[in-house]
């Protein structure tokens, strides 16, 4: 067939709305798109994204695989390509190939990428995302693609728009082409993104829900989230995460001796110590550095500063500058006088500076329970809660029915009675 009778076949077929006839023959069809991928280009302007998005899905695949990176005239034709589809494609085609369409994306991210343009490919990801998902809680390969490209292209605010208002509960890999590999990149991307918007709390989260996932072998990506989520957590809670018990075991071994640098680093972190904390910081410049944590790690020090300063106003009503200087170990009262400025006017602390008489005076909180602000804040947590609850009630009993589930906890509990009897295999 050539590719003129392809594209009669595609407007045929799209045209009588018969497009499982059309996915056969395309499947058929795939070998010879690669054979003739220079005449590719001159076939995709005749179809139109949101009539023959099957065809263009398929066509756009086989040059996904050949497009050569270094060739920027063949990179602009082919993003050119994409972003039609991308932006006007048709859902109801799209997802009967995920695989296929999750494919031409990431391709697409890539060229964006190699042409240093990761921005340009931000908003196409987006709507394709869209377009894949079966429903809006479905979680999808793009997803992954959108961060990645938030993130190379500094670009925070978007990958928090993803984070904040997504609710990305299912994953379904008939669906929508989902590996675990997706999923890992997913989370640590997001605790990238958390970390840039100095969001470290949740940044803790995403890279936990990243090192913790069921495994066999040692990801790289899990190591390097393992690797943040210390850095992040001494950032939000001034300690080291704590180690899920579900924790893969393989996991669970190459913590133990596998980063020393970031075990010394927390360990020097819990001595209060600036100057300890620097030390360990100097110490393995080399180590955070090339694994591109320097910039956290150096954010400790001040995180640390600021802890106990914080710690001090739990005490002490009035304290003289020298004073925070010397419990905080600083090295001079100006240097605490400008930790304590940068406090106030990050609303970290209340307090109030005496300069003729070197004195701060701390206070409470100017953030009353009864402000308007306050009680929208609490309402939101409470709603926000709520839905959380209802999303699990309803997950639960969608487990409770699940075969394969069923089937795994009756296993497990004629083991546990046989184990119980004394009759167990080791007995």
């Amino acid at each position: 067939m050539s590719l003129a009778d392809l594209v009669t076949v595609i407007n045929d077929l799209s045209a009588a709305s018969q497009f499982n006839q059309l996915l056969t023959h395309l499947q058929s069809q795939e070998e010879m798109m690669i054979q003739q991928l220079p005449q590719l280009d001159e076939v995709l302007p005749a179809l139109r994204p949101m009539e023959h998005s099957l065809g263009m899905v398929f066509i756009l695949k086989a040059k996904a695989a050949a497009v050569p990176l270094s060739n920027l005239q063949a990179v602009h034709t082919f993003l050119q390509q994409c972003r039609r589809l991308l932006l006007e494609g048709d859902p109801v085609q799209v997802q009967m190939v995920p695989s296929h369409f999750a494919t031409v994306c990431a391709k697409f991210a890539n060229a964006a990428v190699a042409i240093a343009a990761p921005a340009a490919a931000l908003r196409p990801l987006q709507h394709a995302a869209q377009v894949l998902q079966p429903s809006p809680a479905h979680f999808t390969p793009v997803h992954t693609e959108v961060l990645r490209v938030a993130l190379l292209a500094r670009h925070y605010p978007a990958a928090a728009r993803l984070l904040d208002a997504s609710d990305l509960l299912e994953v379904a890999k008939e669906k929508t082409g989902v590996a675990p590999r997706d999923l890992l990149l997913y989370h640590y991307y997001a605790g990238l993104a958390c970390c840039g918007l100095h969001r470290f709390s949740d940044a803790v989260r995403y890279f936990t829900l990243c090192y913790t996932a069921p495994t066999h072998v040692v990801h790289a990506a899990m190591v390097e989230a393992y690797k943040k989520c210390v850095l992040a957590s001494l950032l939000a809670t001034g300690e080291q995460p704590a180690q899920p018990k579900y924790t893969a075991l393989p996991i669970q071994r190459y913590i133990k001796t596998g980063v020393p640098a970031y075990s010394e680093l927390a360990e020097a972190f819990a001595t209060r110590s600036p100057a300890e904390l620097r030390s360990a910081i100097t110490k393995h410049e080399a180590t955070f550095a090339r694994d591109r944590n320097l910039g956290l790690a150096r954010q400790c020090v001040g995180a640390l500063v600021r802890r106990s300063i914080r710690s001090l106003t739990q005490a002490y009503l009035t304290l003289s500058l020298a004073d925070i200087a010397a419990a905080a170990q600083l090295e001079s009262p100006a240097e605490a006088e400008g930790h304590v400025v940068a406090m106030v006017a990050a609303g970290d602390i209340s307090a109030t500076i005496d300069e003729p008489q070197g004195m701060v005076h701390f206070s409470e909180s100017a953030d009353a329970f009864d402000s308007p602000g306050a009680v929208a804040a609490m309402e939101a947590s409470i709603s926000g809660a709520i839905g959380v609850a209802t999303k699990l009630q309803a997950m639960h009993a969608q487990l409770c029915t699940d075969s394969q589930y069923l089937s795994r906890v009756m296993r497990e509990r004629v083991q546990s009675r046989w184990e119980d009897d004394g009759m167990g295999m080791g007995k």
